[in-house]
């Protein structure tokens, strides 16, 4: 017997089969689950490793090529593509979708941990992820001030961030805008070549300067005291003072002898706004 037969004949029946497909899926509907982020794997990690003031075909000859060279004989892997910026290389390497991406991952992690000494020594550590949906910002907060700009960074980074990354279930936390304080020294060149000196043996000499090292440990009886010499910079005259040179044995060059040192701000790399005045974004 065909449908139309038994629709005709059993019109109570065929009904209730109705109201009964319709209770069903409407059933189904309200416990269908709903995720704006659903947990998808995609068998894709990144590698990122910034090197500061390196220009695109210095960061692409002397990291991205060092590290597809050495992630490149890794099992699994199905393509790898890398964009080299302006002090930052980014290196993307596709797995086939059978490979384990926790496991490559950590593969990865360990390749790019035995080249670190092939990297420029002015290189950050690279950081490796794997590319998760699920990591976009769910909560942006905008702060606001009318205080100057490196100190509400400095508000922001050492107050509120923390409090942030400490709720539970915040993986991490972002700032965006602002700029940090940054301690400007601007060499003269003519000094330099008049004192035969070079900004690398400055910028070795204001690093060694301002460093606390340990100096050894001296025992009193029933007591051991720790010694430690005490040389970070509390002030910009600290810094001025720092001697980088002698002129025979017995005539100190100071650093503001070669150049100026100014407190100031890193260089900008972004900008927030709220109706219209600077401010901060924590995403």
């Amino acid at each position: 017997m065909d449908i139309a037969g038994l629709s005709i004949k059993r019109p109570i029946f065929i009904s209730c089969l109705v109201v009964l497909l319709i209770a069903i899926g409407y059933l189904s509907l309200k416990k269908l689950p709903v995720d704006l982020f659903p947990n998808v794997t995609f068998p894709i990690v990144t590698i990122n490793t910034p090197y500061p003031g390196a220009g695109p075909s210095e960061v692409e000859n002397l990291i991205s090529k060092v590290i597809e060279e050495e992630v490149s004989t890794l099992p699994g892997v199905k393509r790898i593509s890398s964009y080299s910026k302006d002090s930052i290389s980014s290196v993307f390497v596709e797995f086939s979708l059978e490979t384990d991406v926790k496991y490559a991952e950590q593969q990865i992690r360990d390749r790019v941990g035995t080249i670190t000494n092939k990297l420029p020594r002015d290189a950050k550590q690279p950081i490796v992820r794997r590319l998760d949906p699920a990591d976009q910002p769910v909560l942006i907060l905008a702060v606001k001030s009318d205080i100057e700009t490196g100190k509400l960074f400095d508000l922001v980074n050492t107050r509120i961030k923390p409090k942030l990354e400490q709720i539970n279930n915040v993986g991490t936390v972002e700032i965006i805008g602002g700029r940090k304080r940054e301690i400007h020294v601007d060499l003269d060149r003519k000094k330099l070549k008049y004192h035969e000196l070079s900004a690398t043996r400055i910028s070795n000499a204001i690093a060694g300067s301002g460093q606390n090292i340990p100096a050894g440990t001296v025992d009193q009886g029933e007591a051991e005291i720790d010694i430690r010499t005490v040389g970070e910079f509390k002030s910009l005259a600290e810094i001025k003072d720092v001697i980088v040179n002698f002129i025979g044995n017995d005539v100190p060059i100071q650093l503001s002898d070669i150049g100026t040192v100014s407190d100031g701000l890193v260089d900008e790399t972004s900008r927030a706004y709220v109706d219209g005045q600077k401010s901060l974004f924590l995403q």
